[in-house]
């Protein structure tokens, strides 16, 4: 089945004339997949960002532990 299909393609007139159609379409596809995953790598990145500075900040502010524990920030000097 499938090397009738290849041959249909390759070998007939009618197979080139859709191989010649279908390419710049297919090459649309792939620009389209690859600007897609470029696009997924940037939001994971900004994720990972995120996810980092989220971190830092529970490390600076200790959520959910007493008030004693808490630094006094109002004797820092303001900027």
């Amino acid at each position: 089945m499938i090397g009738a299909g290849f041959a249909f393609l390759f070998l007939t007139t009618r197979g080139h004339r859709l191989l010649d159609n279908a390419e710049p379409w297919l090459d649309d596809v792939i620009r389209d997949l690859q600007r897609l995953r470029n696009a997924a790598g940037k939001a994971r990145e900004a994720v990972d960002e995120g996810r980092r500075s989220f971190s830092a900040v529970s490390e600076a502010i200790p959520f959910g532990h007493s008030q004693s524990k808490h630094k006094d920030w109002s004797n820092e000097p303001h900027h």
